[in-house]
């Protein structure tokens, strides 16, 4: 009997032991009560970021690199976490990057393609729409005949940058043939609608 509450209390002692240095070790493990406000980052060049993260004691990584035109090349346009949250030292800062130069796409089939397609087709490229050409012909009305940039025509599957502007020829049966000209150019007045 006397062996049997021996073994109780060492296991009980042995728990409380256990348990005592799981609490205070967690502690020390997790930093608790340990934290560094995130700066914003945003707008400022990697090699800047990195250098004021660094000597807050967090690290840096980046994850994305995006166009966005109305941003200056080269800068922030995201981090992760946000600036003013609570991290611990040593945390990791995820950062997009706003690219250098204007991407490369490749230039979308306008042809044969309604004008609203083709339009929406332009929008979704990420790409301007231009002169807009109206030309006679019996079928085919609002249809898509000639896609070109810079005044030479183009193929679909070619590289342009991004942003670049694309005028197009359109089928309009409504036009009269007359015998100097069959083609009237306008300008729209505002091509996202």
């Amino acid at each position: 009997m006397k062996n049997w509450m021996y073994n109780i209390g060492l296991g009980a002692l042995f728990i409380a032991t256990v348990l005592t240095l799981s609490y205070f070790g967690l502690n020390a493990y997790t930093r608790h009560g340990e934290k560094i406000i995130v700066p914003n980052v945003l707008k400022t060049k990697p090699f800047e970021a990195e250098a004021m993260l660094s000597e807050m004691g967090l690290r840096m990584k980046i994850i994305d690199t995006v166009y966005l035109d109305n941003m200056k090349p080269g800068v922030i346009v995201k981090q992760l976490p946000e600036a003013n949250e609570d991290v611990k030292s040593g945390r990791m800062v995820y950062i997009t990057v706003n690219a250098v130069s204007r991407p490369r796409i490749s230039m979308p089939k306008l042809t044969d393609c309604s004008f609203n397609l083709a339009k929406a087709l332009l929008k979704n490229a990420g790409l301007l729409l231009g002169k807009v050409t109206y030309e006679y012909a019996e079928y085919g009305n609002n249809l898509v005949i000639a896609q070109r940039v810079g005044g030479r025509e183009i193929e679909a599957g070619q590289k342009v940058l991004k942003g670049t502007t694309v005028d197009i020829t359109v089928v309009d049966t409504e036009l009269t043939p007359t015998s100097d000209s069959t083609a009237i150019d306008t300008e729209l007045e505002n091509p996202e609608e």
